[in-house]
């Protein structure tokens, strides 16, 4: 067993490319200096009503994924969200810079199906990420469930994201982030760009005390990369940029 199971943690282990957020600051808040490919990634809600937000953040992280590699897109949705809060509009996905082209949409009966689904569509190497949206009931997700696709992730260098609801931000998963994301109102100066609070609650890295308090983001969709809404833009973040162990404010993986 255990010579079985080495050949999968090497992969793991295995370092990975990060992809730029797009922003100096926002990546020298994360530990691999903008987040890891070939990893599972999760994101949250904040508070009841925030689900639309994480879906919006989820999204425009993809495009910023898809924007630096080749590839297509594989999402998966629970049917009985299809035509609600999981459905995809081509129109507006090619609004936030994401190819509705390079996008493969699977809807699944059961939570275990999309499991399923994110795990056959991580073997696929020309496959650039893979993203799927469980609801709170989703009791086939577990640490085992989440071990499985990250492993999946590792070997073959495919991205995946899980979208979950709120209740999940205590349980312990093998997920290399973990994500909290509220909606905030559009900037006075009425660009229109989509803003959000976004909050690192888990880092197998570790954590910036800046990002793990919340940070105030925007989507530039000409660029197709995240940045720091104006107010904030000329004068240098209040961050500490990310170092190991420096002392007990940065978390631990769980």
């Amino acid at each position: 067993m255990r010579s079985r199971i080495a050949p999968q943690e090497r992969f793991a282990s295995a370092p990975r490319p990060s992809f730029s957020l797009g922003s100096e600051a926002l990546d020298a808040a994360l530990p691999g200096h903008g987040l890891r490919t070939g990893v599972l990634h999760e994101i949250l809600p904040a508070g009841h009503g925030d689900f639309a937000a994480g879906l919006g953040f989820g999204i425009c992280l993809l495009a910023r994924l898809l924007y630096q590699r080749p590839g297509s897109l594989l999402w998966v949705s629970p049917a009985h969200l299809a035509s609600r809060e999981g459905a995809l509009y081509p129109l507006g996905l090619a609004a936030l810079g994401l190819d509705p082209n390079r996008l493969i949409q699977i809807q699944a009966r059961k939570p275990i199906d999309v499991l399923w689904a994110l795990e056959e569509g991580l073997s696929h190497a020309p496959i650039a990420a893979v993203a799927g949206i469980l609801p709170d009931s989703a009791r086939a997700y577990d640490f085992a469930a989440s071990r499985r696709l990250a492993l999946r992730a590792a070997r073959h260098g495919v991205t995946a994201l899980i979208l979950r609801g709120r209740q999940a931000s205590k349980e312990s998963t093998a997920a290399e982030t973990r994500w909290s994301v509220a909606s905030l109102p559009a900037a006075s100066a009425g660009t229109g760009a989509p803003r959000w609070r976004l909050a690192l609650i888990k880092s197998r890295q570790g954590m910036s005390r800046h990002f793990s308090s919340g940070w105030d983001v925007e989507w530039d969709h000409d660029t197709l990369s995240f940045r720091l809404p104006a107010p904030l833009a000329d004068r240098a973040p209040g961050h500490t940029p990310w170092r190991r162990g420096i002392d007990h404010a940065w978390a631990e993986a769980s």
